[in-house]
Protein backbone atom coordinates (compact mmCIF):
# COMPACT_ATOMS: atom_id res chain seq x y z
CA UNK A 1 0.00 0.00 0.00
CA UNK A 2 2.85 2.40 0.85
CA UNK A 3 4.46 1.73 -2.52
CA UNK A 4 1.29 2.83 -4.34
CA UNK A 5 1.14 5.99 -2.24
CA UNK A 6 4.77 6.81 -3.10
CA UNK A 7 4.10 6.20 -6.79
CA UNK A 8 1.10 8.53 -6.71
CA UNK A 9 3.16 11.20 -4.93
CA UNK A 10 5.89 11.01 -7.57
CA UNK A 11 3.29 11.15 -10.35
CA UNK A 12 1.73 14.22 -8.72
CA UNK A 13 5.12 15.92 -8.53
CA UNK A 14 5.76 15.13 -12.20
CA UNK A 15 2.40 16.59 -13.16
CA UNK A 16 3.02 19.71 -11.07
CA UNK A 17 6.44 20.16 -12.68
CA UNK A 18 4.98 19.80 -16.16
CA UNK A 19 2.19 22.28 -15.40
CA UNK A 20 4.71 24.78 -14.04
CA UNK A 21 6.75 24.42 -17.24
CA UNK A 22 3.62 25.04 -19.30
CA UNK A 23 2.72 28.14 -17.31
CA UNK A 24 6.17 29.64 -17.74
CA UNK A 25 6.55 29.23 -21.50
CA UNK A 26 7.41 32.44 -23.27
CA UNK A 27 8.23 32.37 -26.98
CA UNK A 28 9.20 35.25 -29.23
CA UNK A 29 7.83 34.84 -32.73
CA UNK A 30 7.61 36.92 -35.85
CA UNK A 31 5.02 36.68 -38.57
CA UNK A 32 3.41 38.62 -41.37
CA UNK A 33 -0.20 39.06 -40.36
CA UNK A 34 -1.18 39.21 -44.05
CA UNK A 35 0.40 35.84 -44.84
CA UNK A 36 -1.48 32.75 -43.61
CA UNK A 37 1.61 30.57 -44.11
CA UNK A 38 3.68 32.92 -41.96
CA UNK A 39 1.04 32.79 -39.24
CA UNK A 40 0.93 28.99 -39.41
CA UNK A 41 4.74 28.80 -39.17
CA UNK A 42 4.56 30.96 -36.04
CA UNK A 43 1.95 28.65 -34.54
CA UNK A 44 4.07 25.59 -35.37
CA UNK A 45 7.15 27.25 -33.83
CA UNK A 46 5.26 27.76 -30.58
CA UNK A 47 3.99 24.17 -30.63
CA UNK A 48 7.51 22.88 -31.22
CA UNK A 49 8.79 24.98 -28.31
CA UNK A 50 6.09 23.49 -26.08
CA UNK A 51 6.93 19.96 -27.25
CA UNK A 52 10.64 20.50 -26.61
CA UNK A 53 10.06 22.00 -23.19
CA UNK A 54 7.77 19.18 -22.08
CA UNK A 55 9.54 16.29 -23.81
CA UNK A 56 10.49 14.65 -20.53
CA UNK A 57 6.98 14.86 -19.11
CA UNK A 58 4.83 13.35 -21.84
CA UNK A 59 2.56 10.34 -21.58
CA UNK A 60 0.20 11.11 -18.72
CA UNK A 61 -3.30 11.88 -19.98
CA UNK A 62 -3.63 14.91 -17.68
CA UNK A 63 -0.38 16.39 -18.95
CA UNK A 64 -1.32 15.72 -22.57
CA UNK A 65 -4.66 17.43 -22.01
CA UNK A 66 -2.94 20.46 -20.48
CA UNK A 67 -0.46 20.60 -23.38
CA UNK A 68 -3.29 20.55 -25.93
CA UNK A 69 -5.13 23.29 -24.03
CA UNK A 70 -2.02 25.51 -23.90
CA UNK A 71 -1.31 24.94 -27.60
CA UNK A 72 -4.88 25.97 -28.40
CA UNK A 73 -4.54 29.07 -26.21
CA UNK A 74 -1.33 30.04 -28.02
CA UNK A 75 -2.93 29.40 -31.43
CA UNK A 76 -5.87 31.63 -30.51
CA UNK A 77 -3.55 34.35 -29.16
CA UNK A 78 -1.52 34.35 -32.38
CA UNK A 79 -4.61 34.45 -34.57
CA UNK A 80 -6.07 37.26 -32.44
CA UNK A 81 -2.82 39.20 -32.71
CA UNK A 82 -2.67 38.69 -36.46
CA UNK A 83 -6.24 39.94 -36.74
CA UNK A 84 -5.46 42.94 -34.53
CA UNK A 85 -2.37 43.73 -36.65
CA UNK A 86 -4.55 43.72 -39.77
CA UNK A 87 -6.95 46.14 -38.13
CA UNK A 88 -4.25 48.44 -36.70
CA UNK A 89 -1.74 48.77 -39.51
CA UNK A 90 -2.16 47.52 -43.04
CA UNK A 91 1.60 47.78 -43.75
CA UNK A 92 3.02 45.90 -40.75
CA UNK A 93 5.31 43.04 -41.74
CA UNK A 94 7.78 41.05 -39.69
CA UNK A 95 6.43 42.09 -36.32
CA UNK A 96 7.93 40.22 -33.40
CA UNK A 97 5.44 39.07 -30.79
CA UNK A 98 6.02 37.50 -27.42
CA UNK A 99 3.36 35.02 -26.39
CA UNK A 100 3.08 33.56 -22.92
Amino acid sequence: MRENAKTLFVASEDIATALNLLESIEVEIGFDSDDPESIERAILAVEEAINARLSGHRGDARIESAILRVKLDFRCAILDQASADDDADEESIGIVHTVH
